[in-house]
């Protein structure tokens, strides 16, 4: 993996050939495992496995072997994991726990869902004799499970098209329909796809992507607050749509099974040119793994600390009269942290590559992603953009470049943007802009980060 082109440090990406949705998040005994929807034949989306990774912190990570592949039930699109810690399924055999994964067949005529199990923490897996466990109602769009354990049985989350139902089971086995949520809220530009139902205290959350019909455009994540009472959810905002990351490439993330405190990851990528984004031998990338909290009806993300991998930090403070720049040199794999003097700041930054530059304004009304001349823009016509997202205040920042990736969040995480470029080039310049004020000051803190790459399967 030395060399190659656009290829992350920090960031999971598969070996070679597509990924794209995080499937099957699940942590046990020390483990967090990370299935993926892959192709590993192509690096163009085809026929889906699940390809599988582990990691013991969330930022080295193993390759194992695939996972799941397709069989005569159709392809493995995506879904969840459980450790059925009861086994209410009846699959344990001995005193191993056994992993169950719920995931979604695909084939031409229909989608059903099926189950596999594993009772050597992953590493192999056999498919449930009886699938599909959940058959197709006529629906076009029935797919992407996700289960978790509520009081005393099994509940699952399906996307349906143009809104979300919600099963029961006792055993996972045998699943019965509860409700259904969304016919005629939130963004109905696209399809719904990767529910997740997750509880904060007394307040749960509805996580759906959809596909078209982001804020920018193409996919993005929204999501609905309000309350479950075991079988109904019930939205407290019904006229307002709520986004998770107003980038172009925040897709489809669910949260980890077997955590005390809610944990996800999402596939960085967006479908209107995922097929054809620059990169070589793998075709998609993992965002980093984001803590998840909820505050005054927000949902708030920080990234996991990648302070283990920083092998260099600089500190400075900034103070630019207007219309000045403060200029610096930073790797292709770096961390910025920067607080600003005031709420009210107006300011820019210019990330510059051998082959062109991305800009980002920042301002207390709005920030603005600029990627139309962000090095290699090529690709597709759908790729260059400028990318809006709303705010109320930028008080502080903090920026994750990792060679091909900028992942934003201001005010520790309140508002998250995700953005790809493909700029060339052994370093970039990074130029810090005073936009108007009589005086901006700023706390810069730059820290180089160590460049990993996943061990195992080569």
């Amino acid at each position: 993996m030395q060399n190659e082109q656009y290829r992350p440090g920090f960031h999971f990406s598969p070996e070679e050939n597509w990924l794209n949705d995080p499937n099957g998040l699940c942590y046990l005994d020390g483990e967090y495992h990370l299935f993926y929807q892959h192709h590993p034949h192509s690096k163009i989306w085809g026929p889906m496995h699940w390809g599988h990774a582990v990691s013991r912190d969330l930022l080295h990570w193993e390759h194992l072997p695939i996972a799941l592949f397709p069989d005569d039930n159709g392809q493995i699109f995506s879904g969840s994991m459980v450790v059925d810690e009861q086994n209410t399924s009846g699959l344990q055999i001995d005193d191993h726990k056994v992993m169950v994964a719920i995931f979604t067949y695909h084939s031409d005529k229909e989608e059903t869902q099926g189950i596999a199990y594993s009772r050597d923490k992953g590493r192999t897996w056999e498919k449930y004799a009886d699938n599909p466990v959940l058959d197709n109602p006529e629906l076009k769009d029935f797919r992407d499970p996700k289960v978790f354990w509520h009081h005393d049985h099994w509940m699952m989350s399906l996307a349906c098209g143009d809104h979300i139902r919600f099963y029961k089971s006792d055993n996972l086995l045998e699943w019965s329909y509860l409700s259904s949520f969304g016919e005629k809220l939130g963004a109905h530009g696209g399809v719904w796809e990767c529910p997740d139902l997750i509880r904060f205290d007394d307040k749960w959350v509805l996580i759906v992507s959809i596909n078209p019909g982001g804020p920018n455009g193409g996919s993005a994540i929204q999501y609905f607050t309000g309350d479950f009472d075991g079988e109904v959810f019930s939205c407290d905002h019904e006229g307002e749509t709520k986004w998770a990351d107003y980038g172009r490439d925040f897709y489809a993330a669910v949260t980890w099974s077997g955590l005390d405190k809610p944990l996800w990851i999402g596939w960085m990528n967006n479908w209107q040119y995922a097929n054809e984004v620059p990169t070589d031998p793998f075709r998609g990338t993992m965002t980093i793994p984001r803590r998840l909290s909820l505050e005054n009806g927000v949902l708030v993300q920080q990234p996991v600390e990648v302070d283990s991998l920083v092998e260099e930090s600089v500190q400075q403070t900034v103070v630019l009269a207007e219309t000045e720049a403060f200029v610096e040199t930073v790797p292709r794999q770096v961390q910025v942290k920067v607080a600003v003097s005031s709420q009210e700041s107006r300011f820019s930054c210019v990330l510059k590559g051998e082959n062109g530059e991305l800009i980002i304004q920042f301002s207390p009304e709005r920030v603005v992603f600029d990627r139309r001349n962000s090095g290699d823009v090529s690709f597709s016509e759908m790729f260059p953009s400028v990318d809006t997202m709303p705010c109320s205040s930028i008080e502080k920042l903090q920026l994750l470049i990792d060679d091909s990736s900028n992942e934003l969040f201001i005010n520790d995480g309140k508002y998250v943007m995700t953005e790809l470029f493909y700029m060339k080039g052994e370093s970039f310049e990074m130029k810090w802009m005073n936009e108007g004020q009589d005086q901006l000051e700023m706390d810069v803190v730059t820290e180089r980060i160590g460049a990993l790459q996943p061990t195992g399967m080569k």
